[in-house]
């Protein structure tokens, strides 16, 4: 009668005061409001808070930025909000900068090769 549960992502959470680095790789989705200093391979979305900070490359299924970015993201969707600011390459379907974002570097109309 009743179906089984599909398991919910994983969400992981890089605190304020965290710094990370290396090669970071993650089941689910990603909460960063750290500093990160190394590569981040994510199977869900990642999210980069206000306070977050990312010098590194990002490979996930959707990229929301509202911190900052300085790298390469390969994803199927990026999202730059009012503070976002995003330095380097995005290889994309699809890219969208809201009022205040800032997106300075290359954007590729890629498919990207799968988290």
């Amino acid at each position: 009668m009743f179906g089984q549960k599909k398991p919910a992502n994983s969400l992981s959470f890089i605190a304020q005061e965290c710094h990370l680095t290396g090669k970071l790789i993650f089941s689910g989705d990603v909460l960063i409001a750290g500093y990160i200093n190394g590569d981040i391979k994510a199977q869900g979305n990642v999210t980069i808070e206000p306070n977050g900070t990312v010098d590194g490359d990002i490979l996930c299924r959707e990229l929301m930025i509202s911190g900052q970015l300085t790298g390469e993201a390969r994803c199927k969707k990026v999202t730059l909000h009012d503070q976002g600011v995003f330095e380097g390459d995005a290889y994309c379907e699809n890219i969208e900068i809201l009022d205040g974002g800032q997106f300075l570097g290359y954007r590729h109309r890629d498919t990207p090769t799968s988290a």
